[in-house]
C-alpha cells in the first residue's frame, strides 16, 4: 500500500467522523442563532484540525511499506488523534449553552457547565421547557432590582445565575419583551449597512407582525434577535451590535422619570 492510499483510507474515516460530529454540533448542541454567536466556528475549526488534518497528515509522514515499527508508529497517531478529539468534544458538549435567560432587558446563552455548578442539571431544566437551548425568564421586580443586584454581587455570580428567580418562558412575558424591544428601523436608518440587514430580514418573511427586536449578549458578541411573540421563540438573528442603542434607550429613561 502506498502512503496516499493510507492518507486517503485515515482521511475518508476521519471525515466521516467529522459529519457525525458536525451533525451534533449544528442541531444538537449549537443551533442557531448560538452557532454564530457562542463559539460554534471556533469548535469546527478545532475539529477539522484535529480530526481532518492532523491525523491524515501525519499517516503521510510517517507511513511507508515495510517500514519497521509501522503498526506502532500508526496506533501512537491513532491514539493522540483519538485523545486530542475526546478532549476537543467533551469541552465543547460541556460549554455548549443549554439555556438562554433574559435577564432585565436582554438575553444571555449559558454554557452547561455553568448552570451545573448551580445544581440545574438536565432533568430540573426540564421544568422550563422542553426545547433545546431552553429559554428562562429572570423574574427581577423594578421595586427589588438593586436589592437582587446586591445578592448578586455578594454571591460573586452574574444575575442570570440567580437559579431561584427563574421562571418559565409564558405568554405572560410577551408584554414585557414588547416593551423592551428596540425601534430597530429608526435605529439603522443612517447605518446603510445595518439598514441592508434589517431590510434584508424583512423580505425574508422570517420577521412576523407580532415581534419584538431584542438583545443578545453572546460569549463573542452582541447581537440582535428576532422573537415571535406568538409562538414565544426566537426566530432570526440579525448581526447588528445592539447595545449602543440599548444605552440610548436607558439614558431617555431616566431622563423620562427625572
Amino acid at each position: 500500500m502506498s502512503r496516499f492510499k493510507a492518507f486517503a483510507i485515515h482521511f475518508s474515516i476521519s471525515f466521516l467522523i467529522f459529519l457525525v460530529l458536525l451533525y451534533f454540533i449544528l442541531v444538537q448542541w449549537y443551533p442557531e442563532p448560538l452557532f454564530s454567536t457562542d463559539g460554534g466556528w471556533r469548535v469546527i475549526r478545532i475539529i477539522i484540525g484535529v480530526d481532518l488534518i492532523l491525523g491524515p497528515l501525519l499517516t503521510l509522514i510517517v507511513f511507508k511499506s515495510g517500514k519497521p515499527g509501522l503498526k506502532f508508529d500508526l496506533a501512537m497517531i491513532a491514539l493522540v488523534q483519538v485523545l486530542a478529539l475526546s478532549w476537543g468534544v467533551w469541552n465543547t458538549y460541556n460549554e455548549r449553552p443549554a439555556a438562554i435567560i433574559y435577564t432585565l432587558d436582554f438575553f444571555t446563552p449559558v454554557p452547561a457547565y455553568q448552570l451545573a455548578e448551580q445544581g440545574m442539571t438536565a432533568e430540573k431544566l426540564k421544568q422550563f421547557g422542553d426545547t433545546w437551548p431552553i429559554l428562562i425568564y429572570i423574574d427581577v421586580p423594578k421595586e427589588k432590582l438593586s436589592e437582587i443586584l446586591s445578592e448578586a454581587m455578594r454571591a460573586k455570580k452574574p444575575l442570570y445565575l440567580l437559579s431561584k428567580y427563574y421562571k418559565k418562558f409564558g405568554k405572560e412575558q410577551a408584554q414585557v419583551l414588547k416593551e423592551n424591544s428596540m425601534n430597530l428601523e429608526k435605529y439603522v436608518e443612517d447605518k446603510p449597512k445595518l439598514k441592508k440587514l434589517y431590510q434584508h430580514s424583512l423580505l425574508t418573511g422570517t420577521a412576523k407582525t407580532n415581534i419584538s427586536y431584542l438583545a443578545l449578549h453572546s460569549r463573542e458578541k452582541w447581537v440582535t434577535v428576532i422573537f415571535d411573540l406568538d409562538e414565544m421563540k426566537i426566530i432570526d438573528t440579525l448581526d447588528i451590535e445592539p447595545s449602543a442603542y440599548m444605552f440610548a434607550q436607558k439614558i431617555k429613561r431616566k431622563k423620562k422619570a427625572k
